[in-house]
């Protein structure tokens, strides 16, 4: 299915009975990313992956600025009529609906983030280099939103009132003590370390976070 939302169609699958979750894939990706995991959580949720404009099936080019997935994320819910969903989001994904529960306290019920940082301190040195790679080299706008706008100031963070979920791998490129920080600023922030995973090794095509997902949004 699509839906047009600013003006670009987005591709969505929705699937299950419940309350809505909201899955956003990260950078480089798209909802596929969760394809082992929604039948399972469509048993307890309605389940809603949507492909970013540029990404998947959806319509448009890469967004050129976050701020652009934030108010798409924002109209798409509003549009489907679940404002006040659980959400997922991995990666840039889930930095954007970071974004967008700081500017929108209604937009989500919960909310879990996996893989993300708010600073660029909250890398290891080597994903510069691969992402800069992308950026430069393939002139990859994901990658270069990701090394010139993934910023929340800690004012933005505590702006953010819903209970927050924040996930990290203990092998992950995002540093764990960086997760642990921001996790502490947000007002209602947990953190969890998924042992011996890497960024995407928990997440993508993956059912590790199954019961995690299920146990937050009781």
């Amino acid at each position: 299915m699509k839906e047009k939302v600013n003006g670009v169609e987005l591709y969505y699958h929705k699937l299950g009975t419940g309350e809505p979750l909201l899955l956003i894939h990260g950078h480089h990706l798209d909802g596929g990313m969760y394809d082992k995991i929604v039948s399972p959580l469509s048993l307890h949720y309605t389940v809603y992956v949507v492909d970013m404009r540029g990404h998947g099936l959806s319509d448009g080019d890469i967004a050129e600025h976050y701020q652009t997935e934030v108010e798409d994320i924002y109209s798409f819910i509003k549009q489907m009529g679940i404002v006040g969903c659980y959400c997922f989001g991995f990666d840039a994904g889930g930095l954007a609906a970071m974004m967008l529960a700081s500017q929108h306290p209604d937009a989500f019920k919960k909310l879990i983030v996996a893989g993300v940082f708010v600073n660029g301190a909250g890398i290891k040195p080597h994903h510069y280099l691969t992402e800069g790679f992308h950026r430069f080299l393939r002139l990859d706008r994901d990658s270069r939103v990701e090394l010139t706008e993934s910023f929340m100031s800690e004012d933005m963070l505590k702006k953010i009132q819903v209970p927050t979920l924040c996930v990290v791998g203990e092998k992950d490129w995002v540093k764990v003590e960086h997760v642990r920080w921001y996790s502490q600023i947000i007002p209602n922030g947990r953190l969890i370390i998924m042992p011996r995973q890497k960024h995407d090794s928990y997440t993508v095509k993956s059912l590790k976070l199954l019961d995690l997902i299920k146990d937050f949004c009781k």
